[in-house]
């Protein structure tokens, strides 16, 4: 038996196939022969699969319920993936085959191609790195980043000056093993600490709709990273969304939902995904929360 009750074992549980380990793991030449990509967000996954399990203190339960539930499942999930992902990468470093691409923003090689005078990414540019070298894929991070920052501004600081080295290493041609394992560890170190608070926080009404409007807020920074990172944010709006919905009964309930499905349907194509048009939809969904 399998204790599901507890989050952060779930969600280890469920990234030890939607991530990888040293045991199995899905890597570059895995998803050029077609395996599809991996992404995870717990409390989207655990919505659409076929519940077949109780858990106390979820919505619904008699005893103890835990109408913010929904919320703790995805912080706590956004930190499991982005220490495990940590941990992946400090041992890939010193793996056989280096650097390995899957842990690079693949849309960057494998995008649509337009005249030059087109392209987003050539217009805004390459920070942090030479016109050529693949970036590192920030996704796990790019809305734990914002959740962070609301709960535990201090520990945030910390978390992104370490992540910040450690993309500007990834995104080299070649990057150092050990400094890259160093920093990863380093990083890990931190979500850790942060997962034990993710859990344990008090959530309430005013924390996710505070949550749900930072991530929308941070239209322009979320959506420049690429496809990964707007895939993590359009479901994690939908889930705080959900989780609010629920419990506040918002008044434009039916204008959120249409603004967060178009999300979505910015994320249908990822060859040609345009961050200016996903943009544009976070704010469509930021200005109906105010």
């Amino acid at each position: 038996m399998y204790d599901t009750r507890d989050l952060t074992k779930r969600s280890e549980k469920c990234l030890s196939c939607h991530l990888g380990n040293d045991e199995k793991s899905v890597d570059h030449e895995m998803i050029a022969a077609g395996h599809p990509d991996l992404f995870f967000e717990l409390d989207t996954f655990s919505d659409v699969m076929p519940r077949h399990w109780k858990v106390p203190g979820e919505p619904g339960e008699a005893a103890g319920a835990d109408p913010w539930y929904n919320v703790r499942e995805l912080t706590t999930g956004q930190a499991v993936q982005l220490r495990q992902s940590l941990l992946r990468l400090a041992s890939r470093s010193h793996g056989k085959i280096w650097p390995e691409y899957s842990e690079l923003q693949c849309y960057a090689c494998h995008h649509s191609l337009t005249p030059p005078e087109q392209s987003w990414r050539q217009a805004r540019g390459y920070p942090g790195r030479h016109p050529g070298n693949p970036p590192w894929n920030p996704s796990r991070y790019a809305v734990f980043r914002d959740v962070v920052h609301q709960l535990d501004g201090e520990n945030a600081e910390k978390l992104d000056s370490e992540l910040s080295r450690l993309g500007q290493l990834m995104s080299q041609l070649n990057p150092d093993r050990d400094a890259v394992a160093a920093s990863a560890t380093n990083s890990a170190h931190l979500a850790d600490e942060l997962l034990a608070k993710m859990n344990s926080a008090s959530y309430d009404p005013v924390i996710t709709l505070r949550l749900l409007q930072a991530i929308s807020a941070d239209a322009d920074n979320i959506s420049g990273q690429g496809e990964h990172s707007a895939a993590q944010a359009a479901m994690a709006v939908q889930s705080l969304f959900l989780a609010y919905d629920q419990n506040e009964k918002l008044q434009n309930s039916a204008q959120l939902r249409a603004a967060i499905k178009g999300l979505f349907q910015e994320l249908q194509n990822p060859s040609v995904y345009d961050p200016a048009r996903f943009a544009d939809q976070m704010k469509q969904v930021n200005a109906l929360l105010r």
